[in-house]
């Protein structure tokens, strides 16, 4: 990229953080409240039009869509009052935020596990055994921290996952990658900080355990970009969620219950996609929504109905 294009990059985004930061607190009647989704929540059945029937609201204004990287600094600096947000990310806890409850369970479980073709794993079989290694592995804290850390402290997201691995005594520190005789497989991944780490993760167990070479294409952009790339053999694997498996891609109904939520994708993917489930992590990473926690108490907010009977009665 040339230093012209990249200065450019560099105005641009720049721009776009300034003009969030510049909107408004309130626009309209007082009192209102502001809301700021990704485009994946504002389509997605599990998202914004869902919730909104399950708990009898609308929102004042049209929600903005924004970049999942520029709304956590928008709440957290008061430019909208509402955001979606990740259970597991680490600007939650940073930033000063609240999650609400989903006291009429709306949001389905979404714990995250390696989603794989099965003739990848016909031709690399102990991608299997190296990944399942990780399952149970990661609780919601550990991830939080993990997000955390890149997020708000800068570090890349191959180095917290090496560490990461590291710490588990997953791979020895220093551990080289293998020389790549038993063939590659292609790793991918959705365009947020989560998914990166868990990519990185995958690839970094991978390298260190087999002779697999790993070509990573991370952050490459919402649900459908990565799962129509492994049905078509340009991935071989990347993370998934339950919930999003369940919903976004089956279209089926909410199920609470993780394991039945689990054991429906892991059947069903197999029969229609042949595609298969490894091991869940561990953690939950449903949406929230989430408000700043000094604006929250002052409403008298702690629960999603909390917000809806706000909004109804304004």
């Amino acid at each position: 990229m040339s230093v012209k294009l990249k200065a450019l990059t560099v105005l641009s985004v720049v721009v776009v953080i300034a003009a969030v930061l510049a909107i408004p607190r309130h626009l309209g009647r007082s009192g209102d409240i502001r809301a700021a989704f990704d485009a994946e929540f504002l389509t997605r059945p599990d998202g914004y039009q869902g919730i909104c029937k399950h708990y009898g609201f609308e929102f004042p204004s049209e929600p903005l869509q924004m970049d999942p990287g520029l709304m956590y600094r928008a709440v957290a600096d008061g430019a909208v009052d509402v955001i979606d947000a990740f259970a597991t990310d680490g600007r939650i806890p940073a930033y000063d935020l609240l999650v609400l409850k989903d006291d009429k369970g709306f949001f389905p479980p979404y714990y995250a596990a390696p989603l794989v073709r099965a003739d990848t794993l016909q031709q690399h079989p102990t991608i299997e055994t190296v990944l399942n290694q990780l399952g149970g592995k990661i609780s919601d804290q550990t991830m939080q921290q993990l997000s955390f850390e890149v997020d708000e402290k800068g570090r890349k997201a191959r180095d917290v996952a090496r560490d990461f691995l590291e710490s588990l005594d997953l791979i020895q520190a220093g551990a080289q990658s293998g020389d790549g005789s038993a063939g590659s497989i292609t790793i991918g991944g959705k365009q947020f900080t989560e998914q990166e780490i868990l990519g990185e993760i995958i690839a970094i167990l991978i390298e260190a355990d087999t002779d697999i070479a790993v070509r990573r294409k991370l952050n490459l952009g919402g649900t459908m970009i990565c799962f129509n790339a492994l049905k078509a053999g340009d991935l071989d694997l990347y993370p998934e969620y339950t919930g999003t498996g369940l919903m976004n891609i089956l279209k089926r109904g909410i199920i609470s219950d993780p394991d039945k939520a689990y054991e429906t994708v892991q059947r069903e993917f197999q029969e229609q996609f042949d595609l298969v489930w490894l091991e869940p992590f561990g953690f939950n990473n449903t949406y929230t929504l989430t408000m700043r926690k000094e604006h929250a108490d002052e409403l008298g907010i702690s629960s999603i109905s909390d917000l809806a009977s706000y909004i109804n009665n304004l």
